[in-house]
């Protein structure tokens, strides 16, 4: 009987099939420069943090707040300064060419921790301070809903900086408008609330208690877990944002503007709380505005367009003679 073609091949025929050698990406340079800027932005973060922690270690349950005011509306003005240091990394970058992949996500964790959870536990600890059962009682609500509104902030910070890494590039031209809130304007929302609130019985903010009753203020408390849960719906939204210093250096304005801004700056340096509450809330008002006001003028173009259409397609009759 023949031999058949089809001969299962011998163990020692058989290829052997090595594992290959995982490779494993070394950094071996850094953008020191923008680096160091970026993590300014970090340690500030830190220290706002590590003042409301100094808060809640040297007073007592029930104390008054104003014995930690000065706790809070410093680790406000620190979450400004980390703005500062988180606006200067990316120009630096930029203009040593030292723009990398690195810098970009240190800039990312910087920023999750300095403009997410920084302003999420500045406000949670506030509002847990007036919800207590003591003379600091301003509003009712538990505990779940304070955690919840400092959740969806915090985790729409989080998805507003992860899509930002993949949707935007290391171009300037990308950076002129934003797509949803973006972080460090919604940490300043929260952080002029915070230092706004801490002036209520400051007797230097005379136009803040001009325009302002002791009761507008604690609304302030009041409101903020509504203004955290709003503020990270809109930082996951597809609401236009303008880059606010593109939007005000390139180009020429109108007097009214010029007007405003020199305004904002003398009630700036009488009164830089409320000046930063007014800019902050403007700023947020603006990006919805905006998109409202592209949606209506979008859908006049797309009429406009189409009466042209109908009018190239369909010929007009002439009118009758009457004669």
């Amino acid at each position: 009987m023949a031999r058949s073609s089809m001969t299962t091949p011998r163990l020692e025929e058989l290829p052997v099939r090595r594992p290959r050698r995982r490779l494993h990406r070394r950094l071996k340079e850094v953008p020191v420069l923008p680096s160091v800027v970026t993590l300014g932005n970090l340690f500030f973060g830190f220290l706002a943090v590590a003042k409301v922690a100094d808060a809640l270690r040297r007073t007592s349950p029930g104390a008054a707040f104003a014995d930690v005011l000065p706790y809070f509306e410093l680790a406000a003005i620190l979450v400004f300064v980390a703005m500062v240091f988180d606006a200067l990394d990316g120009r630096v970058a930029r203009m040593t060419g030292q723009t990398s992949s690195f810098g970009a996500q240190l800039d990312s964790l910087a920023d999750m921790v300095t403009f997410g959870v920084v302003p999420a536990f500045i406000a949670k600890v506030l509002v847990d301070w007036h919800a207590q059962a003591d003379a600091n009682r301003l509003l009712p609500i538990g505990p779940k809903l304070i955690y919840a509104a400092a959740a969806v902030y915090v985790l729409g910070a989080a998805l507003r900086l992860a899509r930002f890494n993949v949707e935007t590039g290391a171009d300037e031209d990308d950076h002129r408008e934003f797509k949803g809130l973006p972080s460090p304007a919604a940490a300043a929302v929260v952080c002029a609330l915070v230092a706004m609130f801490c002036t209520r019985g400051s007797e230097s903010a005379q136009i803040g208690h001009w325009l302002l009753a002791d009761q507008h203020y604690d609304r302030i408390v009041v409101m903020l877990p509504a203004v955290l849960a709003l503020l990270g719906l809109l930082m996951v939204s597809r609401v236009p944002y303008p880059h606010a210093v593109f939007a005000l250096a390139k180009g020429r304005h109108s007097m009214p503007v010029l007007v405003g801004v020199v305004m904002l700056v003398v009630v700036a340096a009488i009164e830089w709380q409320l000046a930063l509450v007014t800019l902050t809330i403007g700023y947020v008002c603006w990006g919805p505005l905006l998109g409202l006001y592209r949606l209506v003028t979008r859908g006049r173009v797309d009429d406009d367009d189409d009466d042209d259409d109908l009018d190239l397609d369909v010929p007009v009759r002439p009118a009758p003679s009457r004669n």
